[in-house]
């Protein structure tokens, strides 16, 4: 009685990695009969503060670094001009300690020895 138990259960479990090819596949079904799911404002919100972004986005050298050395150590704005808003937001909520401070530091260490291309841009 046991061992029939234990034979249904584990026909009942799913892989974690069986689940992940499921919900792949519904929603390439998904895109494939134009199903859209409608966005709530916590989406939207999020995909604001991220920046949906697939990868880095191109600034100018010199502006990232002047919004660095002159406010991104209080506000951030240097990682408002990068269009990451997220870590801008960060830098705002704790602009009351040191951590923008190092954070700021650390993203100099950063840009600074970068090269630009003709144009002036690097990848950030």
């Amino acid at each position: 009685m046991k061992e029939n138990r234990r034979k249904e259960q584990k026909h009942d479990e799913v892989s974690p990695m069986e689940m992940i090819l499921a919900q792949q596949e519904l929603v390439d079904l998904k895109r494939e009969y134009g199903i859209l799911e409608k966005e709530t404002w916590r989406t939207r919100l999020g995909g604001w503060l991220t920046g949906r972004s697939k990868g880095p986005k191109k600034v100018n050298r010199k502006t990232y670094i002047r919004l660095a050395l002159c406010c991104g150590w209080f506000c951030g704005g240097h990682r408002f001009y990068a269009g990451q808003k997220l870590l801008g937001t960060l830098y705002l909520l704790f602009c009351w300690s040191g951590i923008p401070v190092a954070m700021t530091l650390i993203d100099l260490m950063a840009a600074i020895p970068m090269r630009a291309d003709e144009t002036g841009m690097i990848l950030m």
